[in-house]
């Protein structure tokens, strides 16, 4: 395994460092990815953005605002988080099997003695009973990368006031807001770890991983950036992670709204409806998709609006490629009854 820690704090550089590594570069062994960001609220690739942040908050208090390759929901990172990703080739690994990557994230964290740490549900890390960590994926070309985030010292002010989640989605965790079911790592931590700064937490995960005792005894195994590199990314920000219309999408008028929660995520279907038929639709939601469901959403313009015809439509799709663990029958029904 080789491993990366990014230079920069700009989160929109270091979503398209790790969108670069996995197209652009090959490894003969896998890569894990490290990288610690300014304050930022990184929402899902089928989120609407205006759903999900406060963006008058987010401009007042400089927060910056871009969107992943990845499904799943939005998440608000400052320098006290760390974000890590394992890249590998896909045929090695399934798609939404995120215990493969955050065991050993776990095994690291117990190392440190927050003993409490554990994987729960579809892709969080819990500790006495609230979440630090969220994870998604994103695969392409047959290769893959599971990432995620760690709060060891984050604002956690900040979270509930930038970030706007659906009801339903806190519904279904049993609480009643953001503040409530989130935690920092930190005062879980064994007392020599009470003062560590994210970079020192980040090294310690590292070595844990690595299974050595001090960094220089893994740096052949690190990856630095090139001139060449860097030059990619700096394209893949300017076309994709700083630009706006990949951030905020296009958001058509819509009639109908139609949203609901299953065991593979929130799903929200903006429909609008001429004459009987579907004549535009925008799905957004935290769940995860190993296709671009807009694919999903082209098939369904001009349907009738009838749970019958777009059954039809639907007919030879497989439904869980587009929306994991969730099924035609289910899908059907949320965009009519």
């Amino acid at each position: 395994m080789y491993y990366v820690i990014m230079p920069s704090n700009d989160i929109r550089r270091n979503l398209a460092t790790e969108q670069y590594l996995l197209n652009q570069r090959s490894f003969d062994e896998p890569l894990v990815l490290f990288y610690i960001q300014k304050p930022c609220v990184i929402v899902g690739r089928n989120q609407n953005v205006r759903a999900e942040v406060d963006l008058n908050y987010a401009k007042e208090h400089q927060i910056t605002i871009t969107r992943r390759l990845s499904g799943g929901g939005a998440v608000y990172d400052d320098l006290g988080n760390l974000s890590f990703s394992f890249v590998v080739d896909a045929t090695h690994e399934s798609f939404g099997n995120f215990k493969a990557f955050t065991q050993p994230i776990i095994d690291a964290l117990h190392e440190m003695g927050a003993l409490g740490a554990e994987i729960s549900g579809r892709n969080d890390l819990l500790i006495d009973g609230k979440k630090f960590s969220g994870n998604a994926m994103y695969t392409k070309n047959k290769k893959m990368y599971s990432h995620g985030t760690l709060m060891l010292d984050v604002d956690l002010d900040e979270v509930s006031r930038v970030l706007t989640v659906s009801e339903k989605k806190l519904a279904s965790k049993g609480t009643k807001s953001v503040r409530s079911r989130v935690t920092n790592l930190k005062p879980y931590l064994a007392k020599e770890y009470q003062g560590i700064s994210t970079e020192d937490f980040r090294d310690r995960i590292l070595l844990h991983l690595f299974k050595a005792k001090t960094m220089d005894a893994i740096q052949t195994r690190e990856y630095h950036l090139t001139q060449e590199d860097e030059r990619a990314i700096d394209q893949l920000v300017a076309e994709i992670y700083g630009n706006e219309t990949w951030v905020f999408g296009e958001e058509p008028k819509y009639t109908i709204k139609r949203e609901e929660k299953f065991q593979g995520g929130l799903i929200e279907a903006n429909i609008s409806v001429e004459k009987g038929r579907i004549s535009a639709i925008t799905i957004y939601g935290d769940y995860f998709s190993q296709k671009d469901t807009k694919e999903i959403a082209e098939l369904l313009i001009g349907c009738k609006y009838e749970q019958a015809a777009i059954k039809q439509v639907l007919a030879d799709v497989v439904v869980g490629d587009y929306f994991t663990n969730v099924s035609k029958a289910e899908f059907v029904q949320l965009l009519v009854d």
